[in-house]
């Protein structure tokens, strides 16, 4: 039987860690780019690829796809533009410290 993962607090107390649900494929997405927006992988401005080109690099259905970009655009982090590509806002989290934008980007 698989075990909970354990983390270490700040005074070096063992921790069992919660278990989560797993994250859907649209969260995936979502929770990439927006981890690129935040950490400056993806600047203000700059145009997310094609919602198709996301989907065959996540190998997920076009509405997947979609649900992931409409999820950043309620967030505010993304502008819908005139055309088929979302143009980046301005977000107003910061990077969370030890983030690594190029892996949050998952080859996009």
């Amino acid at each position: 039987m698989p075990q909970a993962p354990v983390t270490i607090d700040v005074q070096g107390n063992a921790r069992t860690a919660p278990n989560r649900e797993p994250e859907t494929p649209y969260q995936k997405i979502a929770a990439d780019l927006r981890g690129a927006i935040l950490c400056g992988a993806l600047r203000v401005g700059d145009k997310l690829p094609p919602v198709v080109e996301i989907a065959n690099r996540y190998n997920v259905a076009l509405g997947t796809a979609h649900r992931a970009i409409a999820e950043l655009r309620e967030a505010g982090l993304i502008t819908a533009s005139r055309g088929p590509r979302s143009v980046v806002g301005n977000p107003s989290k910061p990077c969370l410290p030890g983030a690594d934008p190029g892996k949050t980007l998952h080859a996009i």
